[in-house]
C-alpha cells in the first residue's frame, strides 16, 4: 500500500484560535532566521521560538497530536517534537526558497521526520507566499492556504514558500525528530 505524501486538516484552527495564537507569539523576542545555523541563503523570514513551557503548552500539545495523527499514515520512526518556529514573512520579497527540512551534518544521531505547518493568517491578507512541493503531487493550493489549516508531511520533500508581493503571511512550524535515516 502506498504511503502518503502529506495529509492536511482544513481550517483544523478557528481564526480566534489563530488569532490568539499570534498575539501570544508577538512576547517572544524575533530573530533573523538562519538554515541549520549557517546564513540563510534563499531564505528571508523573522522568526520566534516556541518552546514547550507553561504558556505555550497548549499549542504544543495539539501540534504533537497532529502529527501523531498524521504518523498513523507516515509509519516514522519519531519520539520528540522540539521548539515550534513562528514564521514572519513579514513583507514583500520575504521568502523561503527550495529546501527540505533535514540536516543531514547532525552528529547527534537524530534527524528531523515529519515536518507541520500551522497556517496562521487569512489568505485574503496578502498575496504571494504560496507552500510548493518540488518532486511530489502538490495539495489543493487554496485548501492549505486556509487559516488554521494543518499540514504535515515527510520532511525530505523540497517545498518553498514563493515571495510575498502584497501584505503578510504567518505560520507556525514544527519538525517532530526521531533516529536519523538509515
Amino acid at each position: 500500500m502506498a504511503k502518503p505524501m502529506w495529509l492536511y486538516w482544513h481550517k483544523a484552527f478557528t481564526d480566534e484560535e489563530c488569532d490568539e495564537l499570534i498575539e501570544m507569539f508577538q512576547d517572544i523576542e524575533p530573530e533573523e532566521a538562519v538554515t541549520f545555523g549557517g546564513p540563510a541563503e534563499g531564505r528571508k523570514t523573522q522568526i520566534r521560538w516556541v518552546h514547550d513551557n507553561e504558556k505555550h503548552a497548549e499549542i504544543h500539545h495539539k501540534m504533537r497530536a497532529f502529527c501523531q495523527a498524521a504518523n498513523e499514515q507516515f509509519g516514522l520512526d519519531i519520539d520528540y517534537l522540539p521548539a515550534l518556529q513562528y514564521t514572519e514573512y513579514a513583507d514583500v520579497g520575504y521568502k523561503y526558497d527550495w529546501h527540505h527540512d533535514i540536516n543531514f551534518s547532525r552528529n547527534d544521531g537524530r534527524h528531523r521526520k515529519l515536518s507541520i505547518v500551522l497556517q496562521l493568517t487569512d489568505p485574503d491578507d496578502y498575496e504571494g507566499g504560496e507552500c510548493e512541493f518540488r518532486h511530489i503531487e502538490n495539495p489543493n493550493p487554496e485548501e492549505i492556504k486556509a487559516r488554521g489549516t494543518v499540514i504535515c508531511f515527510v520532511s525530505y520533500h523540497y517545498h518553498c514558500v514563493h515571495p510575498i508581493t502584497k501584505g503578510s503571511r504567518n505560520s507556525l512550524v514544527g519538525w517532530y525528530e526521531g533516529p536519523a535515516w538509515r
